[in-house]
């Protein structure tokens, strides 16, 4: 995670109009994060037969997505410094195949999230 936190965060640096670029690639990752925790909760429920009610997997959502935020603001956020400084001198090679490693991680957590709920639903 310290690597993609670190691609995204030089990424978002380029951004003129962006102000925080720290933070948001801190935002986006634990975003991720939390759909990956969200699909592995709904395979669990359906494979264990649990029922849940709908307000209770918004609790349980947000409680889970805080938990996350706040211990990757203390391992990421706050050590972002150090996070560059180790990964700075990267080959360019390296960085596309990051960038690629990076961009998969994103699209197909979108993509599982969505074939999963989607197959709930049903």
């Amino acid at each position: 995670m310290r690597y993609f936190y670190y691609r995204i965060y030089q990424q978002l640096k380029r951004v003129k109009s962006n102000d925080t670029p720290a933070f948001n690639a801190l935002a986006l990752l634990v975003l991720v994060q939390t759909i990956n925790i969200a699909t592995v909760l709904s395979l669990i429920k359906v494979f264990a037969k649990i029922e849940i009610g709908k307000q209770q997997v918004v609790i349980v959502g947000l409680a889970i997505s805080f938990i996350v935020l706040i211990v990757q603001f203390k391992t990421l956020f706050g050590k972002r410094d150090e996070i560059c400084k180790r990964y700075e001198n990267e080959t360019k090679e390296e960085r596309r195949r990051g960038t690629v490693y990076l961009l998969l991680y994103i699209i197909l957590s979108v993509v599982v999230f969505f074939m999963i709920g989607e197959t709930l639903i049903r």
